[in-house]
């Protein structure tokens, strides 16, 4: 059974969750109950524990801190935290201390066990594939057939004369059917470990014949060699192999492999023609970046990009980033991608189209001048891709940089104008007859657009921002010299008397007069 221990300082909580759960059917036991971190740490230190269900909020040490602990004393634990509402946001940091999941209180009894039952799944695959590993391992340690791989690569590249075929054959107890031969290339991502890739090449190994082989070329992808009576079956089972590979291979959660399927031959002496076949798939499926296999069959019937409908769609993106609609250009970028992973492309083709894109992008960072001194070059370098679909996550995201940057600049703009229009009033204030009109004239905008981005930057009308400074002119000069109403108002900017004490009342909440006076009170 997996050994867990529950963490909460609510000894109601601790009650209930051992008493309600039925451990044992769920192939778990319930180790301990603690009431905070560092009892549980305690305990971790003498005591081997599969599973630390938590609360985040405890004395003494959180489950934040706790798991943080675990992640790096104790890395093969699965840790899952308990959180409220409230506490939702600060949990996102467990997610940097590896925490398994987040169960949100209060948690039912059915609730819970329903997590173990995915709990035991995953811990079940672990289990297996520590398992898997140490198998492996033993295996890699041992020595391999040296000898024989490199007789199987000579012969798959045509490296060997014909009449030294036989005797090496024999030599390696090679057993050949002298039928129908296929060979089929995986090609392995470069992040993937040595382990990794062997325990692929086991669970392939699993699933050929006895008269199959496979081994690994210069370029650490995995060859299979199959061969067989019927040239169709043959054809049939080698699709069926890779279908089988990509699956597992999707299973171990790491970076998906890429595969190709090279001509059936009838002859030995043919092999490398199938071999370079399956290397030339191989290719054109890894820059479409998906589980998808290809055969050179396909490769040689694949449709070819036009030149005048790529060019029309790359003229259609360049219009799109210059109309200013953000979803229009995201759109067209999309039609481009679409078009493209409707065809098969070589590494070479692939760049040479994604360079285009590049261009007409860059160009328009250019154009637009959103290149910032301080922007750091790589974020616009495209560098190389390994797939349509690393290239189609680059271009999207400067397409999301072309666009924030834009509307960062638009507001820019907008604020220098607005900063300038008030500008304007403050030197203005002072004249009678200072109109909306004037101003619209000095930042060369409409009125409507004026009177709109005013409002939206000072959050009051032109007509309401200048009559609020011609009456804080007018308390300044109530304050500092004895002139009368009238002057004042005429010195404010107001052209009516009447008009400057009603607005001063309707301000203030008292006359000039009366403000006057509560000054020198």
């Amino acid at each position: 059974m997996y050994k867990l221990i529950f963490v909460d300082d609510e000894a109601i909580v601790r009650d209930g969750i051992s008493s309600r759960i039925p451990w044992g059917e769920n192939d778990f036991e319930l180790s301990g109950l603690f009431e905070h971190g560092l009892q549980t740490l305690d305990y971790m230190e003498t005591h081997p524990v599969d599973v630390v269900i938590s609360d985040i909020n405890m004395p003494r040490m959180d489950g934040l801190e706790l798991s943080k602990i675990i992640g790096e004393k104790y890395p093969d634990v699965m840790v899952l935290l308990l959180t409220g509402y409230d506490e939702f946001e600060y949990a996102k940091e467990a997610i940097k201390s590896r925490v398994r999941d987040f169960l949100l209180k209060p948690i039912t009894a059915d609730e819970l066990k329903d997590v173990l039952v995915k709990i035991k799944v995953e811990l079940d695959f672990q289990k297996e594939r520590k398992n898997q590993y140490a198998l492996m391992k033993n295996k890699l340690e041992e020595s391999f057939p040296l000898l024989k791989e490199r007789f199987l690569y000579r012969l798959i590249s045509g490296k060997l004369e014909i009449q030294s075929i036989a005797v090496k054959k024999e030599y390696f107890q090679w057993k050949d059917l002298c039928s129908f031969y296929q060979v089929s290339v995986v090609s392995i991502p470069e992040e993937w470990d040595e382990l990794d890739r062997i325990t692929l090449s086991e669970f392939i190994k699993s699933d050929l014949f006895e008269t199959d082989e496979i081994i690994s070329d210069r370029s650490n992808n995995i060859v299979i060699l199959l061969q067989g009576e019927s040239g169709q079956d043959l054809k049939k089972r080698s699709r069926e192999l890779a279908e089988k590979t990509f699956l597992y291979a999707s299973g171990l959660e790491l970076e998906q492999v890429s595969a190709g399927c090279g001509e059936i031959v009838g002859d030995v002496s043919l092999l490398s023609e199938s071999y370079r076949g399956a290397c030339n798939a191989v290719d054109y499926s890894s820059v479409l970046g998906l589980s998808q296999i290809l055969s050179i069959e396909e490769v040689r019937d694949r449709k070819i990009v036009g030149p005048e409908q790529f060019s029309r769609l790359i003229a259609d993106f360049s219009v799109q980033l210059k109309s200013g609609l953000r979803s229009s250009s995201y759109a067209s970028l999309e039609h481009i991608f679409i078009y493209l992973e409707e065809h098969l492309l070589s590494k070479l083709e692939a760049s040479f189209y994604c360079n285009r894109i590049h261009f007409v992008m860059l160009s328009f960072i250019q154009e637009m001048s959103l290149f910032n001194t301080d922007d750091n070059a790589s974020s616009y370098d495209q560098g190389s891709f390994d797939s349509l679909v690393q290239a189609r996550e680059f271009f999207f995201r400067l397409l999301v940089f072309i666009e924030n940057r834009i509307e960062s600049h638009r507001n820019e703009a907008v604020l220098s104008r607005i900063n300038k229009a008030i500008e304007i009033i403050e030197a203005k204030k002072g004249k009678r007859d200072f109109t909306l009109q004037e101003i619209c004239n000095d930042v060369y905008l409409s009125t409507s657009q004026f009177s709109l981005l005013f409002k939206e930057g000072t959050g009051k009308t032109f007509i309401e921002y200048l009559t609020q400074i011609r009456i804080d002119e007018a308390k300044k000069l109530l304050k500092t010299t004895d002139m009368k109403s009238y002057e004042i108002a005429e010195e404010s900017g107001f052209s009516d008397p009447g008009y400057f004490s009603i607005s001063f009342k309707k301000n203030t909440g008292k006359t000039p007069m009366e403000y006057r006076r509560s000054l020198m009170e």
